[in-house]
């Protein structure tokens, strides 16, 4: 990238499109909260989405370490760091409360994907870029295990996950548009403005969002019957291969050494009864009484 170009990039950056987006999102994340420490329940959220996005502000945000940062985003950084970890809290303090058998999605598939593509795709080798790279990726998929919570209480359940949640899953989607918005804008004023992961990740963010939205507006969805296939798919696939290595060490364990078999001991108590001892090979008793010397 030229320096002009370099220039129009970083002059455009701070457009209202990015505005409108951080602030949304700050909304989102001040509405859950409240919803969840004002409910006292965490019905309807999903911890595994909360868990990613805590993944994502810690990989994304360690140039805080360097101090390099101007306050605005210092303090963003910050904020969502900090609400992320005040979202998980309520799943310890509640947990009777907490839709586990529906959180289905497995999301240490999706953070171990992104990792492993990240250092192929990230524009440098340096840490910090495979880490921002890694964040990116993961934040187009952070939102999915929220989505298959939503589907599956739909389907399944007639609780209610409560207005604070649906705003927070509205406010999230848009808050994806307006940065889809900024990275148009940017590209327009820069032409050799060039960030493939962030506009995946995006892509696929928004794409999910506008299939949740539609099928909350109007009933239909196009994915949601996809997501819910592969999910269950997947955890099918998990739970096989834990039987299949359960069995395997089981039946190693059973080979090592003899098997033992003890004799029923008897009740005590009974007079002119000596007390037994089980024999450790074939059940046979084994009188404990010693003969007098």
């Amino acid at each position: 990238m030229s320096e002009a170009s370099a220039f129009a990039v970083g002059a455009s950056t701070w457009n209202v499109y990015r505005y409108a987006g951080d602030y949304l999102h700050d909304a989102a994340v001040v509405v859950l909260i409240l919803q969840l420490w004002c409910k006292r329940t965490v019905a309807g959220l999903s911890r595994r989405s909360q868990f990613l996005y805590l993944l994502v502000f810690v990989s994304r945000y360690l140039d805080l370490l360097e101090n390099t940062s101007s306050a605005y985003l210092v303090a963003h950084k910050l904020f969502f760091i900090g609400t992320t970890l005040l979202a998980l809290l309520p799943f310890q303090i509640w947990k009777s409360t907490y839709e586990g058998h529906r959180d289905t999605c497995p999301s240490w598939w999706i953070a171990a994907a992104s990792m492993l593509l990240s250092p192929f795709v990230a524009n440098e080798g340096s840490q910090l870029e495979v880490m921002w790279t890694f964040s990116q990726i993961l934040e187009g998929f952070a939102m999915v295990p929220q989505y298959v919570l939503s589907y599956r209480n739909d389907s399944e359940s007639d609780i209610d996950e409560g207005w604070g949640i649906r705003i927070y899953i509205v406010a999230m989607g848009f808050y994806r548009f307006c940065y889809m918005l900024n990275w148009a804008h940017k590209k327009s004023m820069a032409n050799d403005y060039w960030d493939p992961h962030s506009w995946v990740g995006g892509a696929v963010n928004l794409s999910l969002f506008a299939d949740y939205l539609l099928f909350k507006v109007v009933g239909v969805s196009c994915l949601r019957r996809l997501t819910l296939s592969l999910d269950d798919g997947v955890r099918q696939v998990g739970q096989d291969l834990k039987e299949r290595l359960g069995g395997c060490l089981l039946s190693q364990g059973s080979g090592h050494g003899p098997d033992v078999v003890f004799a029923e001991l008897p009740r005590l108590g009974r007079p002119g009864e000596r007390p037994m001892t089980p024999a450790a090979t074939f059940g046979a008793p084994v009188d404990m009484e010693q003969p007098a010397e």
